[in-house]
């Protein structure tokens, strides 16, 4: 029995490495992960580190500035900075690694087949490897078209009146909406608006990406709301699987409508500040990234800012992820073979496009270690942006406004309100 099961996985093991050949689904990631695991292949190999050296190209030219990096099974990242001739060496432990890089203005990018799947490469134990030249594309955010509301067949579902539990007698008009975006109906849009709006009334608009349903957080829009904002507020579609690209083009469109006057008069013309919290601050550092100077600030909190060292952590079973996205990690793939997708969920390798940024994290939060925070904080400070902090003690992950509300969390709100009056309006 034991060697038929061990013929079968190794099978598998085969298939999975066939399938990376061609960029495997989150199913197949997820599959070659188990055989792995099962096998015990998930550690780096021992012995001295090689290096690979290499150049990053924008149309032939260097590119200098460029975070360029390569990342172990486990997730840990080695990087390096290409110089004024878009040069970079990297050092790593042996191992099989495809390279990624990013830089300011530029789309992540790595070192592809002719078929568009990773190259691989082999450092052997000591070894000096040259690769090719590295050509990055420029960032640019997707074309909408002029009448968005009509493309996407934007209709309202709902209008409804909304309260919270706080602050005392909070309570905000709610209007829900639908559309359509790629091949999905996207159904959790939402506008929340001061409960005595009305339509020759403007207000300072708050983008806010929910982790989860977006029904969950009525609380927390209708809290903000009720200070004299317009909460546009949208959720993950579970349809888009781990696709943070997707996501962040279903909230590009949601705060686009919003601003056309799309979803009613009252969202005002300010730029807006955006929120995000856990997984929803991954789609949300995507978002800044195709939006540039159109946010005047973000919030982020117990978010991701650094997905090599989240798989780090997961894999060295440091975190208490909840049972629904207990395979998430594994989904993305291997992070020395796909870097690129991890790449794409580290608004710390780019906070130098980063606006003013509030960063709020809890030392006990299990599922993303306060250590993504204090990384993210000081990338803002070197780059030499405005970041403001709150760190707190009680309360694990989440930190939510509903009946058994904190002292932290009452902090919280207030925080982020001081945040949104200082770049968001209504100073």
């Amino acid at each position: 029995m034991a060697r038929t099961l061990k013929r079968r996985l190794l099978l598998l093991f085969a298939l999975f490495f066939l399938l990376a050949a061609c960029r495997p689904s989150p199913q197949a990631n997820v599959l070659g992960y188990l055989v792995e695991r099962q096998f015990g292949l998930l550690a780096t190999p021992a012995g001295a580190p090689g290096s690979l050296a290499g150049r990053v190209v924008r149309d032939g030219v260097p590119v200098a500035g460029a975070t360029v990096l390569v990342a172990e099974r486990t997730g840990a990242a080695h990087t390096a900075r290409t110089d004024a001739a878009g040069r970079y060496r990297i050092d790593a432990p042996p191992g099989v690694y495809a390279v990624a890089a990013v830089a300011p203005g530029l789309a992540e990018g790595e070192l592809t087949t002719s078929t568009g799947a990773p190259m691989l490469f082999t450092l052997a134990e000591g070894a000096a490897i040259t690769v090719a030249d590295l050509a990055l594309a420029p960032l640019t955010p997707p074309l909408l078209p002029a009448d968005l509301a009509a493309a996407v067949n934007l209709r309202q579902t709902a209008a409804y009146t909304a309260t919270a539990p706080f602050p005392t007698d909070a309570a905000a008009q709610v209007r829900a909406y639908a559309f359509d975006h790629d091949g999905v109906t996207v159904d959790s849009l939402r506008l929340y608006l001061p409960l005595a709006a009305m339509p020759a009334d403007r207000y300072p608009p708050v983008l806010f990406i929910a982790p989860t349903a977006i029904d969950d957080w009525q609380n927390v829009s209708v809290a903000f709301a009720a200070s004299g904002y317009a909460v546009v507020g949208i959720a993950p579609e579970p349809e888009r699987g781990v696709d943070a690209d997707a996501q962040a083009g279903d909230a590009l469109i949601a705060l686009r409508l919003a601003q056309s006057g799309a979803l009613g008069p009252e969202v005002g013309a300010d730029r807006p500040v955006a929120m995000g919290g856990s997984y929803s601050s991954a789609i949300l550092a995507r978002l800044l990234r195709l939006e540039g100077d159109s946010l005047a600030g973000w919030v982020t909190v117990g978010g991701l800012a650094d997905a090599f060292a989240g798989a780090q952590a997961y894999y060295a079973g440091e975190i208490e992820m909840p049972p629904q996205y207990s395979l998430l990690v594994p989904a993305l793939g291997a992070p020395n073979r796909n870097p690129l997708a991890f790449l794409r969920y580290s608004p710390v390798f780019v906070a130098d496009e980063l606006p003013a940024t509030l960063i709020i994290h809890t030392a006990a939060d299990r599922v993303l270690p306060i250590d993504q925070a204090h990384a993210l904080e000081a990338a803002v400070r070197a780059a030499g942006a405005p970041v403001e902090t709150y760190y707190y003690e009680d309360v694990s992950h989440y930190l939510g406004i509903g009946e058994n509300l904190t002292d932290s969390g009452r902090e919280m709100y207030y925080r982020i309100l001081e945040f949104l009056r200082r770049y968001g309006g209504l100073e």
